[in-house]
């Protein structure tokens, strides 16, 4: 049965798809003139991927799916929004790369694929979406072949204290946001309501462990990976700052694991 929250993420997702794809801030036309969406952490943590089955989870419209096949990864994309899948093809056909895109619900993909991959990657702006890391770190377990490697990079999760001061760190009640502005394009309003989640870091790495993963390396960072606010810089890496620069708390968090 599909989770009821999850449902209510899809709805709103569904609405900001197009955006998204349209938006200057995805570089999706960057992207089909031959630019790589993907960023430095998760290109250095991966290497070489040409030859290698991936599954990507919470892929959005396919940019970072269709980014690693230009490196030569074999890649599924996962994505519960359906419109999400539909621009993720589209983006596959205007590029003539192959990738298969499939809607599901990462809680409940377990029996959707039958197929087991090398990499299981995750990416910037997905863990809060997720009501069960425990579930989560099964289904990531469950797809990646004896060893396999596991690697997500995302919002480090004390980062809430400093960017929505309102959290609390340690919570297990989920945030309501009632017709939401859109982080890419503030002068959107959502219809609906957006549910997230906070996972502390020891939370989510004791999940991967209990799945049967071991940690092989966690890294922090003192960027982050979207404007937060409009008088945030990037740098040349397409990493955002705060007005002061390098923050002195973690943007940041990446955790590489693997299948034994």
């Amino acid at each position: 049965m599909p989770h009821p929250d999850h449902e209510k993420n899809r709805y709103s997702w569904n609405q900001v798809v197009e955006l998204h794809y349209n938006h200057l801030g995805y570089r999706t036309k960057e992207f089909l003139d031959g630019t790589s969406h993907l960023k430095r952490i998760e290109l250095e943590a991966l290497g070489d991927v040409a030859g290698k089955s991936m599954l990507h989870l919470l892929c959005h419209f396919g940019l970072d799916s269709l980014s690693w096949v230009r490196k030569g990864a074999e890649v599924t994309g996962i994505d519960i929004s359906e419109k999400a899948i539909e621009f993720a093809n589209k983006l596959k056909g205007e590029t003539k790369l192959e990738a298969e895109f499939i809607r599901s619900d990462v809680l409940d993909l377990i029996g959707v694929i039958d197929k087991k991959f090398d990499i299981v990657f995750q990416s910037y702006g997905t863990h809060i979406w997720i009501s069960d890391i425990e579930r989560w770190a099964e289904v990531v377990s469950h797809y990646l072949k004896p060893g396999g490697t596991f690697f997500i990079v995302d919002s480090h999760p004390v980062e809430v204290l400093f960017n929505a001061p309102t959290w609390d760190y340690f919570t297990r009640d989920p945030e309501r946001t009632v017709n939401p502005a859109d982080y890419i394009d503030r002068d959107f309003k959502g219809n609906g309501e957006y549910v997230e989640w906070q996972h502390p870091l020891s939370e989510i790495l004791n999940a991967l462990i209990s799945a049967g993963l071991t940690i092989e390396h966690v890294g922090e960072y003192n960027h982050g990976y979207y404007q937060v606010d409009e008088n945030w810089y990037s740098d040349k890496d397409r990493y955002w700052y705060p007005p002061g620069g390098p923050t002195a708390y973690p943007l940041l968090l990446s955790i590489k694991a693997r299948k034994m």
